[in-house]
């Protein structure tokens, strides 16, 4: 069982998204979010997956992109530090990655198979991480991590979109 983390410092940007993630064991949390996500998925009709709730926000279609390419980078982080490479591993650019996601070219059900992939991945990478490895510290975009505070990062961060989808776009 992964736990969720204990943190010594309460400043960090990710803390609510790893206290709002479901559960008390990582990989249950991994896939009752991924249950999730596809059930709400399942239910945005054709006609809302280009719909922004405002001009400078993401369409649906972008959301749940966005949801796949962060778990990408931080799945990544996450292996890096689990393998004790002392790596200093950069930011992203969310919006850029946005711009860049292709989208426009792709339907709901192409995005919803993408995510259900990187989400097996995901899953796969921390039932196979030692106990000790969980707690390795590491840099990513300027702060400390563990592998996993990424882990419990990775499942709220998809929560927290859901009910964006659910509360701005629905």
């Amino acid at each position: 069982m992964i736990q969720k983390p204990n943190f010594s410092d309460p400043n960090h940007f990710y803390i609510p998204l790893v206290t709002n993630a479901i559960g008390d064991d990582l990989i249950k949390s991994l896939e009752q979010s991924s249950i999730d996500t596809i059930k709400l998925i399942n239910k945005i009709p054709q006609s809302l997956e280009d719909f922004k709730y405002d001009d400078n926000k993401w369409t649906i279609k972008q959301v749940i992109k966005h949801i796949s390419d962060s778990e990408r980078v931080h799945s990544y982080r996450a292996l890096t530090i689990a393998r004790n490479d002392k790596t200093s591993l950069p930011s992203f650019d969310e919006d850029l990655f946005a711009d860049y996601d292709n989208s426009n070219q792709s339907n709901l059900s192409m995005i919803k198979d993408e995510f259900l992939a990187v989400r097996k991945s995901t899953i796969e990478l921390f039932k196979n991480l030692s106990q000790e490895s969980l707690d390795f510290e590491g840099i990513g975009n300027n702060m400390i991590f563990t592998p996993r505070i990424i882990g419990w990062l990775i499942s709220g961060h998809n929560s927290h979109h859901c009910n964006v989808i659910k509360t701005k776009y629905l």
